[in-house]
């Protein structure tokens, strides 16, 4: 169980950070989507999963397609309901707390899929917006901060957001989500569109935020160039929603081993290492094994997890007390 931590947020400095000891705390979590039929069999998606991550850790999550990492970042963006107090984000509970809307940040796929701009799930927008004019609020309070990352991410604020290609509706969605300072960050995925260089800047940048501000990150993606001295920590899920491997880079002998011999790209040595050996153990995975894809083609109650479009309560199965 996951000690409970009483929670203060100055809304002139909204900040938990030096608040809690750990910046994510999950103590045996077991978590299922609720069935299609009352027929189907509960898949389990994340079985028995822990993690305690401190302030200024930086997590890759690795796993092959429906090991549960977009589950676990939903879950603790507060998208999906769980029973119980084993899950604590900055010492406190991810969905109920609403006061971690002020200090965390997820980002995925779905807002830079959208074809035109975006106004809240559900709701696409068709209108000639420019970049400049969308959250100008949120843009004002933190000028330093937004100048920085549009230079980093290389946003033009005269783009109209009807005519940007896939990539740069991909750089205003990081730019409008990281604006605001954060103690914890979610990223899923959300670094396929972008460029080497623009990719390879914001990855400094973010591990410039874990150093010097203490903020978290946990990142899941399946792209390894340039990740080999990003991570302070790695989480390694296979299909079952298991771990498999989990701990600080440095305590990682394969790692050690493959930058002493000399080896190019270690990290992408080791996942791949990993999941061949996940794949001939198990063979490859059968229908309902894909994780959060699976249970969104089969069950559109899953299809919107937003509070502003309806939230998808999940299940909670068991939990350590």
């Amino acid at each position: 169980m996951c000690k409970p931590t009483k929670m203060v947020v100055d809304p002139n400095n909204p900040t938990m950070i030096g608040q809690a000891e750990y910046a994510v705390e999950i103590d045996g979590l077991d978590f299922a989507y609720p069935q299609s039929l009352p027929t189907d069999e509960a898949r389990m998606v994340l079985n028995g999963f822990s993690m305690q991550l401190k302030p200024g850790s930086r997590c890759l999550l690795l796993g092959a397609n429906g090991s549960g990492k977009s589950t676990l970042l939903k879950l603790l963006a507060g998208k999906h309901l769980v029973g119980g107090d084993n899950v604590k984000v900055m010492g406190t509970d991810p969905f109920r707390d609403l006061k971690l809307n002020l200090t965390r940040a997820f980002l995925d796929t779905q807002w830079g899929m959208r074809t035109v701009a975006f106004a809240g799930y559900g709701c696409p927008l068709q209108a000639d917006i420019r970049v400049g004019g969308m959250m100008r609020k949120l843009q004002d309070a933190h000028p330093e901060r937004r100048d920085e990352l549009v230079k980093i991410l290389g946003v033009d604020p005269e783009w109209r957001m009807h005519r940007v290609s896939d990539g740069q509706r991909r750089r205003v969605q990081l730019l409008l989500g990281l604006v605001r300072p954060f103690d914890i960050l979610l990223l899923d995925e959300v670094t396929t569109c972008l460029d080497v260089i623009v990719r390879q800047d914001l990855l400094l940048w973010l591990q410039k935020e874990c150093e010097v501000r203490g903020a978290t990150v946990l990142y899941a993606t399946h792209i390894f160039d340039g990740l080999d001295d990003w991570p302070t920590h790695i989480h390694y899920l296979n299909r079952f929603g298991k771990t498999g491997w989990q701990g600080e880079m440095k305590d990682l002998d394969l790692y050690a081993k493959l930058r002493a011999e000399g080896h190019p790209s270690p990290l992408l040595k080791i996942a791949t290492t990993w999941l061949r050996a996940e794949l001939a153990e198990f063979g490859p995975a059968t229908e309902g094994e894909d994780g959060d894809a699976a249970n969104d083609m089969k069950n559109p109650n899953t299809l919107s997890t937003d509070r502003g479009g309806g939230f998808n309560p999940g299940r909670m199965l068991s939990y350590k007390a």
